[in-house]
């Protein structure tokens, strides 16, 4: 297994948002003996009108930046994979255009890494993201307004016309949903 930083990393200090060492990061899959370390760096938009072997160099001098102790490795192969619109970019100012996780629509919420939290879009994102929700939820939950109060509401509202139903003789209409 390599030595390093077992983590993808993010960063502000470079033009590529997030990085990793897979050589460490995952070792089963990357790792080679007497390599050293795979990086891969997620550039945006703005590396697509350069030409690969501009993308690489200024990878490396981006990463001897952020570590300096890089500068004694050399970079043996690259590879350049280039997606159109496959990334966002994070610009300041931009959190106000991200949803809440709770909507004017009663009982509905979001979850997502691209809902407002406190993480870049990403997997702990998401995960923050849907722990907000559940907080969501319980708060709403709780309390004379909740949602325990609404739907004790509701069935008793249900059972009440069941049984002015019953009385006067009609049919109750009970709506039926089946997926």
């Amino acid at each position: 297994r390599g030595g390093g930083i077992d983590n993808l990393l993010y960063s502000a200090d470079a033009e590529f948002s997030c990085f990793a060492d897979l050589a460490v990061t995952s070792p089963g899959e990357y790792y080679k003996e007497g390599e050293g370390s795979l990086i891969q760096a997620v550039f945006d938009e703005r590396a697509f009108s350069r030409s690969e072997e501009q993308i690489v160099a200024d990878c490396i001098d981006q990463l001897h930046k952020l570590f300096p102790s890089s500068r004694k490795l050399k970079c043996t192969w690259s590879n350049v994979v280039k997606l159109g619109q496959s990334l966002y970019r994070e610009k300041p100012g931009q959190d106000k255009y991200r949803p809440r996780q709770a909507t004017p629509i009663s009982n509905f919420f979001l979850a997502g890494s691209y809902t407002y939290q406190d993480y870049l879009d990403s997997m702990e994102g998401a995960t923050r993201s849907g722990l907000m929700v559940a907080d969501e939820i319980i708060a709403r939950a709780d309390g004379p307004a909740g949602l325990k109060a609404q739907s004790e509401r509701a069935n008793a509202s249900r059972e009440e016309e069941g049984e002015r139903a019953a009385e006067s003789g009609r049919k109750l209409k009970i709506p039926f949903f089946a997926s």
